[in-house]
């Protein structure tokens, strides 16, 4: 009985120390998010979704939209649902030279528009790799990966990744080998390159991408510098991704690029991601043109 008594009396200890509390938390808006990067000669291909808060953990893909792309304003047609949210016709592609605008039609939200270009194309010239360039901060060595191009006076924004090849063995049925698939997969890679470092990368920084600008080098030839893995042999080949972008491109991916590490495991880097950049009106996310470039870099050579 004593027990029960002393139970009875901790219920009610605690039930006086409950107060409601009442938080001003602020409503997700009811928005679209409407995602494309576009280039010449590749059919425009945009993932429409919606905004929703973190627990929301439903499928937030949408497939009632009506997207329809605009060429200099004039109406170039509509774009097809194929899966999870994602729009396009293989008959609707940009060309360099012309304005693009899109609108996001779905019923119970606000119309959702925005506008681009594609912007001129600079080829790489020429990519070199020097193995055993230095050594980072905790002993290690890396090489250097050189590529050489020429900015043109109506380019400005940049982007640069590499990618390195595997080939995956396959297999029959009965175990036996089966040939190979080759698969590329972008490499981290850092950099000291002095246009690099204006963007606000530091040396310890590792990335998939960088973004940059042609704020140093302005309508002249550049070798662009950065680090990777001095362990290739001479049987390996790297993809050199050089590309031009749009201000909203590289205003995107720059964002995009300082929001990704963040993380909430470490208390000394917590996470407080960047918000992104959008040029949607009317709803959220990117709408922006491209060029790129490909250069493969064989060790053999």
């Amino acid at each position: 009985m004593h027990k029960i008594y002393f139970i009875i009396l901790l219920i009610g200890l605690f039930s006086a120390c409950i107060e409601v509390v009442d938080l001003d938390v602020e409503e997700t808006p009811q928005e679209l998010v409407v995602n494309c990067f576009f280039t010449e000669g590749q059919p425009f291909v945009v993932n429409v979704s919606r905004l929703a808060a973190y627990p929301d953990l439903t499928d937030r893909n949408l497939e009632d939209a009506t997207v329809s792309i605009y060429e200099n304003d004039i109406l170039k047609g509509t774009l097809k649902h194929t899966e999870n949210g994602i729009y396009t016709r293989n008959s609707i592609s940009p060309t360099y030279g012309n304005m693009y605008s899109i609108k996001v039609e779905v019923p119970g939200y606000p119309t959702a528009t925005a506008s681009d270009t594609i912007p001129e194309k600079v080829s790489i010239q020429e990519c070199n790799y020097r193995q055993n360039a230095g050594v980072d901060e905790e002993g290690d060595p890396y090489g250097e990966i050189i590529t050489s191009f020429t900015d043109h006076p109506n380019v400005k924004y940049y982007s640069i990744q590499i990618y390195s090849r595997w080939e995956k063995p396959l297999y029959d049925q009965n175990g036996y080998p089966a040939g190979s698939e080759v698969i590329w997969y972008p490499i981290e890679q850092t950099s000291f390159d002095p246009v690099i470092i204006a963007e606000g990368i530091t040396k310890n920084d590792y990335c998939t991408y960088f973004v940059f600008n042609d704020a140093l080098f302005f309508n002249r030839n550049y070798k662009l510098t950065v680090n990777a893995s001095s362990e290739y042999e001479s049987n390996d080949k790297l993809k050199v991704l050089l590309e031009t972008g749009t201000a909203n491109y590289y205003q995107y991916r720059k964002r995009l690029l300082k929001h990704e590490p963040y993380s909430y495991e470490d208390p000394f880097k917590p996470y407080s991601p960047v918000p992104l950049y959008s040029n949607v009106s009317g709803g959220q996310g990117i709408f922006a043109g491209y060029q790129r470039d490909i250069y493969y870099l064989n060790f053999s050579e």
